[in-house]
C-alpha cells in the first residue's frame, strides 16, 4: 500500500501542468528583525569638473589674399604666349597670355595708312584755305574724312591692344585653366591670380568682444598647417553685426612678413595672450 502511494505521488509530480512546490523561505520568529545585507564599501571617485559655460572659444581665422581676379580671354583666338603655370610668381606689367593677332596688326597698319592720308589732304585743304582759293564743302569732306579715319585707327589699336594681356598687380598664379596655343572664345576663363605680397586674416567673433577690439589692437594667431604663431594687429571691423548669430567680421593683418604662409591656411587667434 506504501509502495502505491510512493508511485502515485510520483507519477502525479511528473505530469504536464504540474506545479512543484516552492522551497519555504525560512521566516524570521515573531519579535525578531530578518538580518539585512551589509552595504559593498564603494571607492572615492573624484567629482568631474563640469565645462565652464561662459568660456568663449578662440576664433578661426583664414589667411586670405586682398587681391585676387580670374583673367578671361579678351578676344577669340589661339593662344601664342601662355608662360605662367600654376604657383608661378609674377610682377606688374608681365606678359599673363599673348594671341596670335596677324590680322588685326595689318588692319591697324593699313587704319594709320588710311589716316596719314586723310591727314594730308586736309593738310592741303588748309593751306588753299590760306591762299583764298578753298572751298568750304572741300574743307569740310577732308575734315571730315580726316576724323573718321582717326576712329578707325583708334579701333584698330583697342583691337590689338587686346592680343597682349598684362599683369594688373604684383603677385601668383593660384589656377589656370588653359594651355598655350590652344584656341579660345572671348571670355573663356584662362587663370586666377592673387596678390600674396600682403596677406590677410580673416575671422569671425562674437559681437560681445567689440568691446575689447578695435584696429591696432594686438593679438596672436596659431596656423595649422605650419603649426607656428604669428603677430598680428587689427586692420579693419566689419561695418555689420548678424543679428542671428551674434558674430561680426574682423580683419587682421601680420606684422612681420611671412613667406610659409598660402591663401587659404586655417588657424586660431589668440588674444590677450
Amino acid at each position: 500500500m506504501r509502495m502505491y502511494s510512493f508511485v502515485s505521488a510520483l507519477a502525479l509530480a511528473l505530469m504536464p501542468g504540474t506545479v512543484l512546490a516552492q522551497t519555504a523561505r525560512p521566516v524570521a520568529p515573531a519579535g525578531m528583525t530578518p538580518a539585512t545585507t551589509a552595504p559593498v564599501p564603494q571607492p572615492d571617485i573624484p567629482p568631474t569638473a563640469e565645462p565652464d559655460s561662459t568660456a568663449v572659444p578662440a576664433p578661426s581665422v583664414q589667411v586670405t589674399a586682398p587681391m585676387s581676379a580670374q583673367i578671361s580671354a579678351s578676344m577669340s583666338g589661339q593662344l601664342e604666349k601662355f608662360p605662367l603655370r600654376d604657383g608661378d610668381h609674377f610682377h606688374k606689367g608681365d606678359v599673363l597670355a599673348e594671341f596670335r593677332c596677324g590680322q588685326q596688326k595689318a588692319t591697324l597698319a593699313h587704319a594709320h595708312a588710311e589716316y596719314i592720308k586723310r591727314r594730308g589732304l586736309l593738310d592741303v585743304q588748309n593751306k588753299m584755305k590760306a591762299l583764298g582759293q578753298w572751298s568750304v564743302s572741300d574743307l569740310r569732306s577732308a575734315a571730315a574724312d580726316e576724323r573718321a579715319a582717326n576712329a578707325d585707327l583708334e579701333m584698330a589699336s583697342a583691337v590689338v591692344a587686346q592680343c597682349v594681356i598684362e599683369a594688373p598687380f604684383d603677385g601668383r598664379v593660384s589656377n589656370t585653366m588653359v594651355h598655350n596655343y590652344q584656341y579660345l572664345s572671348a571670355g573663356t576663363p584662362m587663370l586666377e591670380i592673387l596678390d600674396d605680397t600682403s596677406l590677410e586674416l580673416s575671422m569671425i567673433v562674437s559681437s560681445m568682444e567689440l568691446r575689447h577690439l578695435q584696429p591696432g589692437t594686438s593679438f596672436k594667431v596659431h596656423i595649422l598647417e605650419t603649426d607656428a604663431i604669428y603677430p598680428a594687429t587689427i586692420s579693419r571691423i566689419s561695418g555689420k553685426v548678424d543679428p542671428v548669430s551674434k558674430t561680426i567680421k574682423v580683419y587682421g593683418k601680420l606684422t612681420r612678413p611671412a613667406p610659409d604662409l598660402l591663401p587659404g591656411m586655417t588657424g586660431e587667434a589668440q588674444f590677450g595672450q
